[in-house]
This record gives C-alpha cells, structure tokens and sequence, in this order.
C-alpha cells in the first residue's frame, strides 16, 4: 500500500514539474515623440548580471523579455532578440520591476513594427537648476538625427509570475503526507 502512494506522489511531482511555468505580464505604455502601448511577457526568473556592476541605478538582476507585443507608431510590434553580432544596437531586453525608474537599462529593449527596428532604452541626463542626473527613458532608430529621442514610458505589473513548478511539487506532496498521516491515525475508543 504504502508503495503504492509512494509511486503516486511520485507521478505526481513529476507530472508537475514537466508543467510549463508561466511568467510574469507587464503592460507598456510610451508617449512623447513617439508613442505605443501593448504587453511585455518576461521570464519567470531573474537574469543576474555576470560583471562587476549592474547598469547605473538599476538592480544587479532584471527579467529578460521574451515577448512584447502591441502598437508602436500605429503598427504592430515585436520583440527583436538581443544579438550584438547583428546590430542596429545591442540590446539586453532585460526589465526590472523592483529596480528604479524608467525600469529598462542603458542598453534597452529592441523591437520593431513594419518599418524599422527600434530601442527603447534609458540614458543618463544632468542639468537644470542643481545639476542632479536622471536615468531618462529614449527611444532610438538608425538614422535618426541625434540618436535619440525622450519619451514617457511606464511599465506596469499585470501579473506576477507563477511560483515554479517544483514549488507546486513540494506543496502537493506536503499536502499528500498530511493526508496519509491523518488517514493512518487511530481512531479514538470510548471506554
């Protein structure tokens, strides 16, 4: 019997963890010089950077994108993966929502609509009246004159990512072995 429940709970933590996990939703929303909302699809994990410092004013780990769709400029976009090997820009594609405003980094998400490639990144702008910089949100294209152009951008949590399936495994088999040891308790005599 007990060999059998133990091949059970083990089915079933298996079956569990083949379970696809699904990742956390933001929704995007740009104005200014350009303007385009839509959805940003992360994964379920965050990527830690592998150099010595993380991009100025941002965390040491971000939640790499991978899939954005929407409107940018009227058109549908998509999310360009990030290779420095096949340029306009390099790009990291990495959000962070627990991090600082504007919530991207220097090196940006790259995406593109039916006629060009854009990245949406953040760079750093000092001056006014006390000279404090700011990370400022910009996007840019080829071509563009300047490089770049300031934008309002906000990055909104939709839905947090689900907890990984070995989470759901170990919470299942606790529940399994609470269940079979109440089973298994005697029941009380009266005398």
């Amino acid at each position: 019997m007990l060999a059998k429940i133990g091949a059970a709970v083990l089915a079933l933590y298996l079956g569990v963890l083949a379970l696809p996990v699904q990742a956390a939703v933001f929704e995007w929303k740009i104005t200014g010089a350009f303007s385009g909302a839509g959805m940003l699809t992360t994964t379920d994990q965050p990527f830690s950077y592998d150099i010595d410092e993380p991009p100025t004013g941002q965390s040491v780990a971000g939640y790499l994108v991978t899939s954005m769709t929407g409107k940018f400029g009227g058109l549908a976009v998509a999310l360009v993966a990030a290779d420095p090997e096949k340029g306009p820009y390099y790009a990291s594609n990495l959000i962070y929502p627990t991090g600082t405003k504007p919530m991207i980094d220097e090196s940006g998400l790259l995406f593109k609509n039916a006629t060009r490639t854009y990245n949406l990144f953040a760079s750093q702008t000092c001056g006014g009246d006390t000279g404090e910089c700011s990370m400022i949100p910009r996007i840019g294209y080829p071509g563009i004159s300047g490089g770049s152009r300031q934008v309002a951008l906000t990055i909104t949590a939709v839905k947090s990512a689900v907890p990984e399936s070995a989470t759901w495994a170990m919470m299942l088999l606790g529940f399994g072995v609470v269940g079979y040891a109440m089973r298994r308790k005697p029941a009380l005599q009266l005398v």
